[in-house]
């Protein structure tokens, strides 16, 4: 009987050698490839961010300019908060029109609207005024009265004398509105409060437009009787270490 010897299966497999390699060349396609699908997807998210805050600044400058027009003339006046010239303030309007008399021997006085629109109901009705000085000495403002109520195209004011304007001209307002930079880098609405008083302390509304302010500055030019009046907004934002800064003017009516 003879014995046939089995010969040896054969087994492959990856040397050491070869292993070391693939390592090596597997580490230099991560280091190249790596970074710049890392700094792609930063890239990316930087300028998904910057636009998001590019949109929100330009919303924000809508925002203030659509209400700056529309606002009481000659009730825009520009302070300083926390920087130089970081707050402007003015007079909300909600209704523009013209009246026809004044009537009343004693408080509460008459006014009749000759448009035939109903002037909605608000809190002030403001007629003549002519300096945001007038505006802001409510309770003892010349220009600026409680609404004692609206019936129809008649509206009811407190006042302690006739009001008169040599335009026949009023504005139904809800108030002031105030809009600043806080010490976080908020530009803030204030709201809900009453001409006279003090923005920060009696606002009942504060609503953020934006963050990440760096800063905003507010130019205001009265108007004549040629032009309107104008204010030129600045305003800088900053986010992801890159700065960009925004301008825009608005003109604001100033016939009272």
């Amino acid at each position: 009987m003879f014995l046939q010897q089995s010969k040896p299966t054969s087994k492959n497999g990856f040397t050491l050698i070869e292993l070391v390699i693939s390592i090596v060349l597997v580490g230099i396609i991560a280091g190249v490839v790596g970074p710049i699908i890392f700094y792609g997807a930063e890239g990316f998210q930087q300028q998904v961010a910057r636009k998001e805050l590019v949109s929100r600044a330009r919303l924000a400058l809508e925002r203030m300019s659509r209400e700056l027009r529309e606002s009481v003339p000659n009730t825009v006046r520009v302070s300083t908060t926390n920087a130089a010239n970081d707050t402007v303030e003015f007079g909300k309007a909600t209704f523009f029109s013209h009246y026809n008399s004044i009537t009343g021997g004693s408080s509460p006085y008459t006014l009749n609207d000759d448009t035939g629109l109903t002037p909605p109901s608000t809190s002030f009705i403001v007629i003549y005024n002519v300096s945001p000085d007038d505006f802001y000495a409510y309770p003892a403002s010349p220009s600026t009265f409680q609404v004692a109520g609206v019936a129809g195209n008649q509206v009811s004011i407190n006042a302690p004398a006739k009001p008169h304007s040599s335009t026949k001209r009023y504005q139904m307002c809800t108030g002031a509105v105030t809009f600043s930079r806080n010490l976080s880098g908020e530009l803030i609405r204030y709201s809900g409060y009453d001409p006279g008083q003090a923005h920060g302390t009696s606002a009942i509304d504060q609503d953020i437009l934006i963050d990440h302010v760096s800063s905003i500055q507010f130019q205001y030019t009265t108007g004549t009787l040629s032009n309107t009046a104008l204010l030129t907004i600045f305003l800088q934002v900053r986010a992801s270490g890159e700065t960009m800064n925004f301008h825009q003017e608005v003109h604001i009516r100033n016939v009272p």
